[in-house]
């Protein structure tokens, strides 16, 4: 029994997931301390809430770091699948429609991302980089630089719907794509084909398996989630800003990376990620009940993300050393 209890600690302390739950329980702590009322059910489902938004994009980002790749363009094609659906209702489009328009649009950019990094051979940080800027270009183009106003109440209700007086719908949906992402990563023969994608690309087109292939259902599923997350960010505003998902690409990574995946390939974590995400929503949430500016906000995700990238570095240096 005495000897079990090492093991147990060594594998504890060595869990992909530590680097985000340590500061998120120290995060809680602090924040309960200075705010007692910081733990409100009602601050606590606010802050699931805003998490749930990021961790439905941070899913299948998780999936394209682990394959040692990564797109800047999220950002973008968020905003850009929440205006693609938003004009296609106010067009009177019935809503499925309209949601698989929006989706088809984010999917569309995914995989144009995909083909440019795959088949061009073009680096993924910069091509998607590019293509970010030539989707806020096209958005700014297609509405006038303007939010698409005017939604209907069922447009409305796919974000603003509650559960149980005050769960966001949005919590379950995220819930369910958190569970079922998690399933195929850690317990699939696709799971373990990204994984090994990313974790030596050259050893895993040997053994059968076509990281090319498997570069491109990635992005383009990055896409469709990210254009996902723009109708759900619609839904939650009433209205398709143009700039919806500015500025989430590299708090997105950051959460992913602090979760336990590495931006170099090889390993990934969903669960991680979620606790990334909902760390990331509570620093926020944190310094706005404390009345902290939002620029000090902007240098406390700045240092996160510098920290995220220490502790992914000093991941892959234990596990290059054994």
């Amino acid at each position: 029994m005495e000897k079990k209890k090492p093991a147990l600690l060594k594998k504890f302390i060595a869990s992909q997931e530590l680097s985000a739950l340590v500061p998120l329980i120290i995060m809680i702590l602090i924040s309960t301390i200075i705010q007692p009322a910081f733990l409100s059910p009602a601050n606590i489902f606010d802050i699931l809430r805003t998490a749930s938004f990021t961790f439905i994009l941070a899913v299948p980002l998780t999936y394209l770091m682990a394959s040692c790749q990564m797109d800047l363009s999220i950002g973008a094609t968020t905003a850009f699948g929440g205006v693609i659906a938003a004009i296609a209702s106010n067009a009177g489009l019935p809503l499925v429609a309209s949601l698989a328009l929006g989706l088809l649009a984010g999917s569309f950019v995914g995989l144009v991302n995909g083909i440019l990094v795959v088949r061009c051979g073009l680096p993924g940080f910069i091509s998607t980089m590019g293509m970010q800027y030539a989707v806020n270009g096209l958005i700014s183009v297609i509405t006038g630089n303007n939010a698409v106003l005017g939604l209907n109440g069922a447009f409305k209700a796919i974000a603003q719907t509650r559960l149980f007086g005050n769960m966001s719908l949005v919590v379950l949906y995220a819930l369910v794509i958190g569970i079922a992402g998690h399933i195929v990563l850690k317990k699939t023969k696709y799971g373990r084909e990204v994984l090994a994608v990313g974790g030596n690309r050259d050893t895993a087109y040997l053994s059968g398996i076509d990281p090319d292939k498997k570069h491109i259902q990635l992005y383009t599923a990055v896409g469709f989630f990210a254009a996902l997350t723009g109708i759900l960010y619609a839904s939650r505003f009433s209205s398709a800003q143009i700039n919806a998902g500015q500025g989430t690409e590299l708090t997105i990574m950051a959460s992913v990376i602090i979760g336990g995946s590495s931006m170099f390939g090889g390993s990934g974590t969903v669960v991680g990620s979620g606790l990334g995400c909902i760390l990331f929503a509570m620093i926020t949430n944190a310094l706005i009940v404390m009345g902290v500016s939002t620029f000090w906000q902007k240098v406390v995700f700045g240092v996160i993300l510098i920290l995220a990238l220490f502790i992914d570095r000093y991941r892959r240096s234990k596990s290059a050393g054994g």
